[in-house]
């Protein structure tokens, strides 16, 4: 099950990506300098005034760019498609220098946070993948939960472009999805898989 801190991952694709926001098969699927926003994790890390400072920068940069790109709004999918490419490659450009802020031993600590954020979500991830030594049917079997969110998360925010919901039930139909295909995710594996992900995850992030 996804946290109250993935929340804050979730919601920062949301309002970047009016069309295609969804779960990508990264390291790092959502926004780093977001998800370091939160003062738990701050103070988890026991990030200084000028890692504050810094990332407070960088989530500022991330907001203001994004905005610019989903303002250009097309109805050609191609041309969608295209702003989704240049979004994500944002995020990516913005994760990197979020990353550069941490000390190694900061950097660790945050891995383990992300995966208490995004649950289950992170067996999407190539490393995560790999430390938990999955087989090829069930790498094969993550990927296909993964590219069966596109076509509900793309059909569920075309309906709130559309005006067929609100704002509210879009991001409430997203939670609900988010939740239901962590369990899909977490099904995958075996029972000492699942240990190996909890160890995965470290110490508890204190509220």
């Amino acid at each position: 099950m996804i946290s109250k801190y993935g929340v804050v991952l979730l919601a920062v694709l949301l309002a970047a990506t009016p069309l295609r926001a969804t779960t990508r098969a990264t390291d790092y699927p959502g926004s780093i300098s977001m998800l370091l926003g939160v003062e738990s994790v701050r103070s988890d890390l026991a990030l200084d005034v000028k890692q504050k400072s810094r990332l407070n920068a960088l989530r500022k940069e991330l907001r203001s760019k994004s905005q610019v790109l989903t303002r250009k709004k097309s109805k050609v999918p191609t041309s969608r498609l295209t702003a989704d490419q240049k979004l994500f490659s944002l995020i990516d450009s913005n994760n990197s220098s979020a990353l550069a802020v941490l000390t190694p031993e900061q950097s660790l600590r945050f891995h383990e946070i992300q995966n208490q954020a995004l649950g289950f979500t992170m067996l999407v991830s190539p490393k995560v993948q790999k430390q938990l030594e999955l087989g090829v049917k069930q790498v094969i079997s993550i990927e296909k939960i993964r590219l069966k969110g596109l076509d509900y998360v793309a059909e569920t925010n075309l309906a709130f472009e559309q005006g067929k919901i609100s704002q509210d039930e879009r991001l409430q139909r997203l939670r609900d999805y988010r939740a239901h295909q962590a369990e899909d995710f977490k099904n995958v594996l075996t029972r000492v898989q699942r240990k190996v992900f909890s160890a995965l995850c470290g110490p508890p992030l204190k509220n």
